[in-house]
C-alpha cells in the first residue's frame, strides 16, 4: 500500500517535471539564437539555399578591391533572378549533402526572408519537434509512457541537441527522422498482424502491415535525403531485423529498403556524376589524428548527450566525466538486459553500436578523422538518451524504495548537469561546434576597437566562409581585401589598422611582412588574427 502511494507520488512528480523541462528546453532553444557566431558551414548553407555558388562569389570578391562587411553580407541575400533552379544547381554541385533540408530551408526563407534568425529558425522548429518524437519513439521501444516521459525530459535539455537546434544545418532534421524511422520499424516488427479489440473500424492485417512498412520505407527515404550518414542507421536496422525478425520480417524489410533506395536513385546519379567533387569535399576525413586524440573525442561525443561545459580538449574534464557517463551507460545496459525482452535489447545494442562503429572502425583501420565530429554520432547519442530513460524508469517506478531513491537522484543529477550545460552554451556567443570560427566573436571585438580597420584575406579552402562569418562580428563599414596566395596587392591607404585573418601558413605571413615592410604579430591572445605594425 505504501509502495503504491509512493509510486503514484513519483508519477505526479514526473508529470510536473515534464512540463518544467519542456518549457526550459523551448526557452534554451530560442535563447540568443540570432547572436551566436554564424560559422563557415552555416554561411555555405545560406549560399547554396539562395542559389549562389562559392566559385561565382569568389570571382566577384577576389579582385584586390576593398569590400565592406555590409557588401559581403549582401552575398547572403537572394540573387536578382531568385529561381529555384539556381538553388538546385548549387545543391547538386555538392553531392555530399543530400537536398531535403536545404530545399525546406529554401521554402522557409522564401516566406520569411533570408537572415541569420530565419535560417536558424527552421532548425529550432525541428529541435522542438524532436521532443514529441522522443516521447513517441520511446513509447514504441519500451511500451511504457513513463519511459517516454523521462526520455523527453532528458532530450529537452540534452546539450548536444540544444546546440544543433540552433544551427542552420541538417542535423536537427536528421535526429527527428532517425527517431521517426526507429519508431516506424519497431511498430512494423511488433504486432503487425493483430486486430485491435477496441477499434471501431478494424483494418485487415494485410492492410495494417502494408501501411506500417510503407511508412517505414518513406521515413528511410527522407532520412537518406537528409544525410548520407543515414546508411549507418539503415545498416543497424538491417542487422536488428536479421537478429530478431522472422523470414517474413526480413522479406518485408527488404521490400521497404528497396523502395527507399529506389526513391534515392536520383541523388545516387548526382553522386555518380560528381564523384570528384565528393572526394574533394570529404578529403579532410582522411587526415590522420593520433589515437589518443581520437579516444578523447569519442569520450566527449558520448558525454555530450547529457553534459557539455565547453571546456578545452586537454582539460581534466576530458579524462574524468566521459568515463562516468560510459559507466552509467554500461550499468543501464546490464540491468536492462536482465529484465528486457531480447528483441528490445537487440534494437538498443545495434542502434547504439553500429552507427558509432561505422565511424570509428574506418579511422582505426585506414587512419583518418571522420570520427572526430560529434554531429556524425547523432544516432548513437539519441540511443544513449532512450537507454538511460528505460533504465531510470525501471528504478524510479520500482517496488523497492531504495531503487526509487537512486533513480530519482540519478535523474536529478542528469537534469541538473544538462541544465547547467545548456544554460552555459545558450548564453555564450560561441561554442566548440563553431569549429574554425570558434574565436570569430572575439576577433570581431578586437577589430571593432580600432577606428577604421582593413582585413586582409588570402584565398584558401575555407576563406570565403570564414570571412563572411567574421563580417557579422565587425562594424558594417569594416573593409576586406581578398587576394590569391602569392599575389598580395598594394595596401590601400587611409586605414587606421591592418589585420590578417585566418592565415593558412607561416609562409603567407612572412610574405606579407616582406612586401609591406611591416611586422606581423598576433593581434591578441592565441586567435587566428594578426596585426600589421
Amino acid at each position: 500500500m505504501v509502495s503504491s502511494r509512493s509510486i503514484a507520488l513519483v508519477k505526479k512528480r514526473l508529470q510536473v517535471l515534464l512540463i518544467v523541462c519542456m518549457l526550459v528546453g523551448i526557452g534554451l532553444r530560442c535563447t540568443n539564437a540570432a547572436h551566436k557566431v554564424y560559422w563557415h558551414d552555416e554561411v555555405y548553407t545560406t549560399i547554396r539555399v539562395l542559389g549562389h555558388s562559392g566559385e561565382s562569389i569568389e570571382e566577384k570578391i577576389f579582385t584586390d578591391a576593398v569590400v565592406s562587411a555590409t557588401e559581403l553580407q549582401t552575398l547572403q541575400q537572394f540573387p536578382d533572378s531568385r529561381r529555384w533552379s539556381n538553388t538546385w544547381s548549387a545543391l547538386v554541385s555538392h553531392p555530399e549533402h543530400p537536398p531535403l533540408f536545404y530545399l525546406l530551408e529554401r521554402l522557409w526563407v522564401g516566406i520569411w526572408g533570408p537572415s541569420v534568425t530565419s535560417f536558424r529558425a527552421l532548425a529550432i522548429v525541428f529541435g522542438l519537434m524532436l521532443l514529441p518524437l522522443t516521447y513517441w519513439a520511446c513509447q514504441q521501444l519500451w511500451q511504457d509512457r513513463w519511459a517516454g516521459l523521462i526520455a523527453t525530459c532528458l532530450m529537452a535539455i540534452s546539450p548536444i541537441q540544444l546546440l544543433y537546434s540552433q544551427e542552420a544545418r541538417e542535423y536537427s532534421l536528421w535526429v527527428c527522422l532517425i527517431l521517426w524511422t526507429h519508431g516506424c520499424l519497431i511498430r512494423a516488427m511488433r504486432s503487425s498482424d493483430r486486430y485491435s479489440s477496441n477499434a471501431v473500424v478494424v483494418r485487415s492485417p494485410k492492410t495494417a502491415t502494408i501501411r506500417r512498412w510503407g511508412l517505414y520505407s518513406v521515413s528511410m527515404a527522407l532520412m537518406l535525403y537528409t544525410t548520407l550518414l543515414s546508411v549507418l542507421v539503415v545498416g543497424a536496422h538491417g542487422l536488428y531485423v536479421l537478429i530478431s525478425g522472422s523470414r517474413q520480417h526480413w522479406q518485408r524489410f527488404s521490400m521497404a529498403l528497396g523502395g527507399a533506395f529506389f526513391t534515392f536513385i536520383p541523388w545516387m546519379f548526382v553522386i555518380w556524376n560528381n564523384q570528384a567533387k565528393l572526394e574533394s569535399a570529404t578529403e579532410w576525413t582522411t587526415f590522420r589524428q593520433p589515437l589518443g586524440q581520437l579516444v578523447k573525442y569519442w569520450g566527449l561525443h558520448l558525454s555530450s548527450a547529457v553534459m557539455d561545459f565547453g571546456l578545452p580538449l586537454e582539460h581534466s574534464y576530458t579524462y574524468l566525466l566521459p568515463p562516468v557517463v560510459l559507466i552509467l551507460l554500461l550499468v543501464s545496459l546490464w540491468q536492462l538486459l536482465l529484465v528486457t525482452p531480447p528483441a528490445t535489447m537487440a534494437f538498443c545494442m545495434v542502434s547504439l553500436m553500429v552507427p558509432a562503429l561505422g565511424l570509428i572502425l574506418p579511422d582505426l583501420i585506414n587512419g583518418g578523422q571522420l570520427s572526430v565530429s560529434t554531429r556524425y554520432f547523432m544516432p548513437s547519442l539519441l540511443m544513449v538518451i532512450l537507454i538511460l530513460a528505460g533504465w531510470l524508469r525501471q528504478l524510479i517506478l520500482s517496488d523497492r524504495s531504495m531503487y526509487r531513491l537512486w533513480g530519482q537522484i540519478i535523474l536529478t543529477l542528469l537534469l541538473t548537469v544538462g541544465l547547467v550545460s545548456g544554460t552555459l552554451s545558450a548564453m555564450s556567443f560561441t561554442w566548440w561546434n563553431k569549429n574554425t570560427d570558434y574565436h570569430g566573436h572575439t576577433m570581431g571585438n578586437i577589430i571593432r576597437q580600432t577606428e577604421k580597420p582593413l582585413v586582409l584575406a588570402a584565398k584558401g579552402g575555407t576563406t570565403l566562409g570564414n570571412m563572411i562569418s567574421l563580417s557579422y562580428a565587425v562594424a558594417p563599414d569594416t573593409g576586406f581585401v581578398f587576394f590569391p596566395s602569392g599575389r598580395l596587392p598594394e595596401l590601400p591607404t587611409g586605414y587606421s589598422d591592418y589585420f590578417v585573418a585566418y592565415a593558412n601558413s607561416q609562409e603567407l605571413l612572412d610574405e606579407i611582412a616582406s612586401k609591406t615592410g611591416r611586422t606581423v604579430v598576433l593581434a591578441d591572445g592565441d586567435y587566428p588574427l594578426w596585426r600589421l605594425d
